[in-house]
């Protein structure tokens, strides 16, 4: 491998290479077996038998020292789960597991004791003897892990204050005027060193030297080639399970996590029956109240708006928030080559069009009967569904968007203001100014509000007796007002699967273009 240069975006490059960071990125439901599991089974090439992955898997958490702990959940802010240091090993095993040929990892043995962490290096050890080159980052080790190391390079402000094995340590410093005091930890001594002395004065004793290594220009070839693959292995019995296995593989990881965050979930549709209870109680009946006035007429096509909105924030603003807050799992897991964009896209929008149809269903069974709404039950649920779907879809856009949750709630009032202020409520399409008439056409409540409306109110002020000489249809002033058309309720439906497709699609190429960007 040596003196090539080689692209770390390039996928064979990514699938040699693994990466512990410091701070750990592990879906909280998920259990250490499970987490190394998954890795495992969509790193390690396809013919593996699930007995073999079992059994990769047991070792793996034996060596790590983390059976008892191995059905535990991982855990997080509101989820207790493992410790901090069974955590940080589980990071471990997620990418050892790969058996991969350059291990990376960032601090290590930081928030474990020293009996794990010495343990954990030991297990380094090994893997380093196997044939993996393993570089990691570490503050304060004991001496005795300091002594399993092999090579050290201690820099200090971004330059090289020593580089070589640790036995020569002492020799280096003491011919520069440190000498190692007796029975001290060298890596505790260096640091000392590095601490209590100028840049300058450390430069003057000698250290800081110059590298004069001449490695020549980097050499030309593949990346087989740079890794120390073989040219005439076997590529297809190397090959990493496909992207059905990978959709399957992420949809269950994301059965298990609304299953087991029950927090979450409770939260969730529990205030969806609390906010839908108190809309029907509050516009109680009114759909049902005569429709020759304009203040029952009104009242009504308030309710019809209010019980639409309170969908369009249920569904979107966990959308919206949940993308930021797994950004760190995803971009680890895309890195290392676990599944591509698609498959991660795929899997989150099945498990979100099941559990947004169950809220939808619970939010308009309620207000529906509540109200006492007129319009076709399937009509109405369809329309907010399809609506809900949409502005999830924006939520996920925006949320692919942004790094981090507090930013992406930043982004919450121009997400809603606009679909609030152009649904067609406060003022009609028509006397909307013309630079700005085209912002309701984008906005999916302004689609789904035209069909609940043609759906509730198209032919309900006739009925029975019709209107005296030059009184007004205050229904076909209704639909007018929201510029609905009668005959365009199909269109409409049409629009709101376009705007939910259009979005989607956005906020994948979006993801990938961040993902890529980011490695």
């Amino acid at each position: 491998m040596s003196n090539y240069r080689v692209n770390p975006t390039d996928i064979e490059v990514r699938k040699r290479i693994a990466f512990v960071a410091q701070d750990d990125a592990l879906q909280i439901t998920a259990t250490p077996r499970e987490a190394i599991r998954f890795s495992a089974k969509l790193r390690k090439p396809k013919h593996m038998t699930e007995e073999e992955l079992e059994r990769l898997t047991s070792r793996m958490l034996e060596a790590l020292g983390l059976d008892l702990c191995a059905d535990v959940l991982v855990g997080g802010a509101l989820l207790k789960g493992i410790s901090g240091g069974e955590r940080k090993r589980t990071s471990v095993g997620v990418e050892l597991v790969a058996s991969p040929a350059l291990v990376f990892l960032d601090e290590p043995t930081s928030g474990l004791d020293s009996y794990n962490a010495q343990k954990l290096c030991q297990l380094l050890k090994k893997i380093a003897g196997a044939g993996s080159s393993v570089l990691f980052t570490i503050h304060q080790p004991s001496s005795d892990i300091f002594s399993s190391f092999d090579r050290v390079i201690l820099l200090n402000q971004g330059k090289v204050m020593y580089q070589g094995s640790v036995p020569a340590i002492p020799d280096y410093f003491e011919a520069r005027g440190f000498p190692l005091p007796s029975n001290y930890n060298p890596a505790d001594h260096v640091m000392n060193v590095a601490l209590t002395n100028s840049i300058e004065q450390l430069n003057q004793a000698g250290f800081f030297p110059v590298d004069e290594r001449n490695a020549g220009e980097p050499l030309v070839g593949s990346t087989k080639e740079a890794l120390g693959i073989q040219e005439n292995s076997d590529s297809k019995a190397e090959e990493n399970p496909g992207f059905a296995v990978q959709a399957r593989m992420l949809f269950r990881r994301e059965l298990l996590n609304t299953k087991r965050n029950t927090h979450a979930i409770k939260t969730r549709f529990g205030m969806t029956v609390i906010i839908s209870s108190v809309i029907g109680a509050l516009f109680y009946q009114v759909a049902q109240l005569p429709s020759d006035d304009y203040t029952n007429v009104q009242t009504t096509f308030g309710a019809l708006l209010i019980s639409m909105l309170s969908n369009v924030f249920a569904t979107a603003m966990p959308s919206l928030l949940s993308f930021p807050e797994e950004r760190p799992v995803f971009l680890r897991e895309y890195s290392t080559n676990h599944y591509s964009v698609a498959s991660y896209f795929l899997s989150r929008l099945t498990m979100e069009l099941v559990v947004n149809g169950i809220q939808v269903t619970v939010s308009s069974l309620v207000t529906y009967h509540l109200i006492g709404f007129n319009s076709e039950y399937g009509v109405f649920w369809s329309a907010i569904y399809l609506m809900a779907n949409a502005s999830n879809a924006l939520g996920v856009l925006v949320g692919s968007a942004v790094e981090n949750p507090s930013t992406a709630i930043e982004f919450l009032p121009a997400m809603f203001m606009p679909q609030i202020l152009f649904s067609g409520f406060f003022i009609p399409p028509d006397l909307m100014p013309v630079w700005l008439a085209w912002i309701p056409y984008i906005c999916p409540l302004t689609y789904g509000v035209r069909i609940v409306v043609v759906s509730e109110f198209d032919g309900r002020c006739l009925e029975g007796e019709s209107y005296p000489s030059g009184r007004i249809d205050l229904c076909d002033q209704m639909i007018d007002n929201v510029g609905a058309e009668v005959d365009d309720i199909w269109w409409y439906f049409l629009v709101l699967f376009g705007l939910f497709v259009c979005f989607r699609l956005l906020a994948l190429i979006l993801l990938n273009q961040k993902a890529s960007r980011f490695y």
